[in-house]
């Protein structure tokens, strides 16, 4: 469907304008029900003839129940409206989070987190494949720059923690004990952070 849920959100908005204005036309205190249009009946005195009075009187109560049908009305339509938009928004929203995720654990990048993948445009997910980072690679003196910076970290981290992941798989003559709760997880994440290598 190619609804935009803000068309139903300024629908709804129109509706309850509408219904406010119809209110303002009664009494304050019962336009809101669409009532008082009665209240607004002449007196005799004022009328000046009785048969001019009770068709005033007649047409101030009839339009009184035109109105309050048309304010709750309104009010049904607006009410319907705004849940529908609001709705059809979240189905819509589900939906294409739903579809960057299937992309993006097809071909995009796998280890970026649901919360990471949802808050992408889609520009940004259809974008990130390695397809498209193969055509339109950087080879700028930036991304050079931040390459070799990443492999300075990276070579920092197996300096640290190289020489127990070796005595772990076997005495190589690296003079480490073997041994598997040793920290070298929070060592290598420490130097990861940013300024942490340095």
């Amino acid at each position: 469907m190619d609804v935009d849920p803000q068309v139903l959100v300024k629908a709804a908005e129109g509706i309850n304008v509408i219904v406010g204005e119809l209110s303002d036309v009664g009494v304050k205190e019962t336009g809101a029900t669409g009532r008082g249009f009665s209240l607004l009946a002449l007196s005799p005195l004022e009328a000046g003839r009785q048969n001019v009075q009770q068709a005033m009187e007649r047409f101030a109560e009839r339009w009184s129940w035109g109105v309050r049908y048309l304010v709750q009305a309104g009010n049904e339509i607006a009410e319907v409206l705004g849940l529908a938009a609001g709705r059809y928004q979240m189905m819509d929203q589900l939906a294409s989070d739903t579809m960057k995720q299937m992309w993006t654990h097809l071909v995009g990048n796998p280890h970026l987190s649901g919360d990471e993948i949802t808050s992408r445009s889609w520009t940004d997910t259809v974008a990130d494949n390695g397809i498209n980072q193969i055509r339109n690679a950087d080879y700028t003196g930036d991304s050079l720059d931040a390459a070799m910076a990443k492999i300075g970290t990276n070579m920092q981290v197996v300096h640290a923690v190289g020489p127990q992941a070796l005595a772990n798989l076997g005495n190589y003559g690296t003079g480490q004990q073997p041994g598997w709760n040793t920290g070298a997880a929070q060592q290598a994440a420490a130097i990861t952070q940013p300024g942490g290598g340095s």
